[in-house]
């Protein structure tokens, strides 16, 4: 079972944190309308599910010969996080970004969501380490996290188009970047002391 729970608090704030996908859905909603782009929502849950899948594995099978592994990918990740947050969401960058994605395919926010660093970092440093114990375990998280997955997705959707098309004059993209990081150190702080 599940010893502590603090990891939803850091689930839901990494989430949160503007990166690739997130600007994927926000430039389809701003194309497309909000209900052509839900169909997206299952596609970005699977690339998620791959990734960290996958991330869960290489740590899994890498950990006896190099211990240190899961601190660095939890680290390297949460810097990398961190950075393409500010970089991404300045609002110059993202209308620069949804011009240069003016057709988003389902196949496209897919690899971006299987590439995205915040699935190496669910993968090393949010997921509780009895994820893997059991199937029921694995199953509970995945469920807690599909049930966070989906209001973020479509709150990216609808404030990613207001950014996008002007209409948010009182949150500027500066905004977001401070607050989410300070939401993510905040919610990251259990975690990092689970690390030390």
């Amino acid at each position: 079972m599940i010893d502590s729970w603090f990891f939803v608090l850091a689930m839901l704030a990494v989430l949160l944190i503007p990166g690739p996908s997130n600007a994927l859905l926000a430039s389809a909603t701003h194309q497309h309308g909000l209900f052509k782009t839900m169909i997206f929502i299952p596609v970005e849950w699977l690339g998620y599910v791959y990734g960290i899948s996958l991330w869960s594995l290489f740590i899994h099978l890498f950990e006896p010969i190099w211990s240190a592994i899961d601190v660095i990918l939890h680290t390297g990740s949460l810097v990398y996080v961190l950075w393409m947050a500010f970089h991404l969401w300045k609002r110059s960058h993202l209308q620069q970004y949804d011009q240069r994605h003016q057709q988003i395919r389902k196949a496209q926010l897919f690899v971006s969501t299987l590439k995205n660093p915040k699935t190496v970092l669910l993968a090393a440093g949010i997921f509780p380490t009895e994820t893997w114990n059991s199937i029921e375990n694995a199953g509970l998280v995945f469920t807690v996290f599909s049930l966070l997955l989906v209001p973020v997705s479509i709150f990216w959707m609808l404030f990613g188009r207001a950014l996008l098309t002007g209409s948010s004059h009182r949150i500027k993209a500066d905004h977001l970047y401070k607050g989410s990081a300070m939401l993510l150190l905040a919610c990251m702080l259990p975690m990092i002391f689970r690390l030390f």
